[in-house]
């Protein structure tokens, strides 16, 4: 019998993510909040965070207290930061820690809110 190592389905690969940075501006007196698109791009593999006990420890938050919901492993420096948004068609996701996994620059963790009220 023929075993495959992995299994990776097709919508499972790389995807192209845009950057979107938090700006407060001043408006007729007033601040105006948005996301301004940076004009970059972050590629990485999207999978889902489970809410297995084990899974929780190793992602370091705690699920039932915190909004945990997807993972992105990035290829090399992201150069994301906490509070980013991140696009990717018409799902967006909030960006609540980035781990350079390696300390190397190699890859980034990086873990995320899905969101569907910013825009």
């Amino acid at each position: 019998m023929i075993r495959s190592p992995m299994y990776l389905r097709p919508g499972n690969l790389y995807k192209d993510f845009d950057v979107m940075r938090y700006k407060v501006e001043k408006v007729s007196g007033f601040p105006k909040e948005s996301y301004v698109n940076t004009g970059r791009k972050v590629k990485g593999v999207l999978a889902e965070a489970s809410s297995n006990q084990s899974e929780q420890v190793k992602h370091r938050f705690d699920q039932s207290q915190h909004s945990l919901t997807h993972t992105l492993v990035a290829d090399g420096r992201s150069g994301v930061r906490k509070g980013d948004h991140l696009v990717h068609g018409e799902r967006g996701f909030l960006v609540l820690v980035v781990d350079d996994a390696s300390s190397l620059g190699i890859s980034d963790i990086i873990y995320l809110e899905e969101r569907n009220d910013i825009k």
